[in-house]
């Protein structure tokens, strides 16, 4: 019953809200008896309940130990690729990710998030996807990747589009202002800043509201636009104290300081820097009391409080020595530099232009030691899943087939006997279809062989009797037409074979005769002939299909070389929206369309464009030309 519950659970979490999944999990998963879980995964048997187990240990202890989260989700991540459970592989990755980006361990974050990448793009998952790159975005913004994580968001961006999640789109807003802001676009960084700050006011989320409104008046702070830099740090004041969500007050109140000190209002100000420093006392917030410290520091400095800014400073380094926070101690230090200098201590000032010198070096260094420790754990991993899949291949092909043998069995007898039903059927079916088939193409043959070639022998038999009883001069035309036409029947007969000819490649031979009988026609009447058959090797014709197209365009080049008095002749095919438009255009004397009659030849195109399914045009005016577009939608082509 334990099992049921926790892999019901773990269904509906993977299925949920991929931008609210982590918190939903924390907060879903401790109303979960943990023991149930460790009995589950520590039972000997190996199935994907196990996975699910491990995957929501990991969701568990992410907020409390990290650390034990990371090493639940790669148990999770190495018996899923045991077990080929793709799904319980990539959730337990996500969670990986997770944790180390609690930690601050950015580069494994974003390892772990490309290989749930990776995962969900076989699974199609737009939702997860469009979650997955989200948080990468977020990863390599704060690892300053700024153009890969725009890249990322642009990405994620469509993704969350196509699944209709807005909250993810709203979040986009706000990394790439962030990123714009790092880059000093501060422009963009604004107006994508108010793009989310639209989203939340209209769904009434203050919280957000308040932070946004806070980093708009840092950018007017850098734009010198201080009036509406003040207006947006008290509108975020205002809100986060109405809301009561006083986490990140100080810090509004330190930005609102700094700026009124930018304006060159020293008591306002200090004021606001008095204030920064209070709360961040009463919430015992070490970092934001370290950053406080620094900003009425720097207001001392301004108003030459000099042993006052020493004092704060002071105060500032000696929090911040203890923590990670090497951005604020790299400031405390430059204060303190820049205090004791005032002040004359000329010793202690070259002593924290020392400091202040190490600390930026080592900043540098930081980020070089993640950047190739990041390279480093990239390639191990990397060669360390190709091992697992080539030692694993094998076992988990055998494990998976013994776990569907059962099934197939009893599966099989049923399939059997219901695919020998069907296959009988479907023999049969085409066996009458067959033989119909054979019907209609002896019809066919007949009536083309009547048709074409019998009226050609009767002309020749008619023309040698002639030939007989006349004299000489009467005797030569005759013998040239009797010769034309023996020609005319050879190639009709040729056509014949070759429309009823089998073969795999019925296209390509389509495409070649017509090249031939085109290049031959120019030739003979001294037309230049410029032909563009493009994309013809990729369908797949009928015998139908192939014989109507072909005789349409014989046609449509007889007329153009026997009645246009054209010096020129192009032919064009390719398929345009999914259509194939086959065009011949003369450069010759054209006609009258509206004046025209119609002869055997433009109907007989005409039907055979209705037997393909498509449409033949003819357009031509006196003294321009003409055109025959013959235009066949739905044809099995492949790009």
């Amino acid at each position: 019953m334990k099992s049921f519950i926790v892999i019901v659970v773990f269904i509906s979490l993977i299925t949920g809200n991929a931008a609210a999944q982590m918190h939903k999990t924390n907060v879903a998963m401790m109303t979960l008896n943990s023991d149930s879980l460790l009995s589950i995964i520590n039972n000997p048997r190996n199935d994907t309940g196990k996975v699910s187990a491990y995957h929501l240990l990991g969701a568990i202890t992410a907020g409390t130990d990290a650390l034990q989260g990371i090493e639940y989700s790669k148990k999770g991540i190495t018996l899923a690729r045991q077990l080929n459970y793709q799904k319980g592989m990539v959730v337990c990755m996500i969670n990986a990710s997770y944790c180390y980006g609690l930690l601050n361990k950015l580069p494994k974050a974003v390892l772990y998030i490309d290989s749930a990448i990776a995962g969900y793009k076989k699974t199609g998952r737009v939702d997860r996807l469009a979650f997955c790159y989200r948080t990468r975005a977020e990863y390599q913004q704060k690892l300053g990747k700024l153009k890969q994580s725009l890249t990322d968001c642009d990405t994620a961006m469509y993704y969350a589009a196509k699944a209709g999640n807005k909250t993810t789109i709203v979040y986009l807003y706000k990394i790439m202002a962030a990123v714009y802001y790092t880059q000093g676009d501060y422009d963009q960084s604004k107006m994508y800043y108010e793009k989310a700050y639209d989203e939340h006011a209209a769904a009434r989320d203050s919280i957000p509201m308040a932070d946004i409104l806070n980093k708009l008046g840092t950018i007017y702070t850098h734009k010198k636009e201080y009036e509406q830099g003040i207006s947006s740090f008290e509108k975020a004041i205002a809100i986060a104290t109405t809301v009561k969500q006083e986490n990140n007050l100080s810090e509004y109140y330190s930005n609102l300081g700094n700026i009124w000190l930018k304006k060159g209002d020293k008591q306002q100000a200090e004021k606001n820097a008095r204030k920064a420093v209070e709360i961040a006392k009463e919430k015992n917030n070490k970092l934001q009391l370290a950053a406080a410290q620094n900003m009425l520091s720097s207001v001392y400095l301004k108003t030459d409080s000099t042993a006052a800014a020493i004092k704060s400073a002071t105060e500032s380094l000696s929090i911040t020595s203890a923590t990670t926070a090497s951005e604020t101690s790299l400031s405390s230090a430059g204060i303190l530099a820049e205090g004791y200098f005032k002040a004359g201590d000329y010793k202690n000032a070259y002593a924290y232009l020392k400091v202040s010198k190490a600390l930026s070096d080592s900043l540098v260094k930081i980020k070089f030691d993640e950047e190739l420790a990041a390279m480093q754990t990239r390639f191990k991993v990397n060669e360390k899943d190709k091992e697992i899949l080539l030692l694993n291949k094998n076992r988990a092909l055998q494990t998976q087939q013994l776990r569907q043998q059962r099934f197939l069995m009893i599966a099989a007898a049923a399939i059997a006997v219901l695919l020998l039903a069907g296959i009988g059927l479907l023999i049969n079916r085409n066996r009458l279809r067959q033989h119909l088939k054979e019907l209609e193409l002896r019809n066919q043959i007949a009536a083309d062989l009547h048709d074409e070639v019998g009226s050609s022998l009767s002309s020749i038999h008619m023309l040698s009797q002639m030939a007989a009883k006349g004299n000489e001069s009467l005797q030569k035309d005759i013998l040239s037409r009797m010769s034309n036409n023996a020609k005319e029947t050879m190639d009709k007969m040729g056509d014949i074979v070759w429309m009823i000819k089998p073969g795999e490649t019925e296209a390509v031979s389509l495409k070649q005769r017509m090249e031939r009988f085109a290049y031959e026609i120019g030739s003979s009447k001294n037309i230049e002939v410029l032909m563009e058959l493009n994309g013809l090797e990729k369908v797949k014709l009928t015998m139908e299909q192939r014989k109507n197209i072909y005789l349409i365009f014989k046609e449509a080049v007889n007329n153009a070389a026997k009645y246009a008095d054209t010096a020129k002749l192009e032919i064009k095919l390719a398929f345009q929206h999914k259509e194939l438009v086959l065009e011949v255009r003369d450069s010759g004397k054209g006609f009258d369309s509206n004046r025209v009659t119609k002869g055997n030849g433009l109907s007989n195109m005409q039907h055979r464009a209705k037997e393909l399914g498509g449409t033949i045009g003819f357009h031509s005016q006196p003294g321009t030309g003409t055109a025959v577009v013959l235009t066949i939608p739905g044809l099995p082509f492949q790009a």
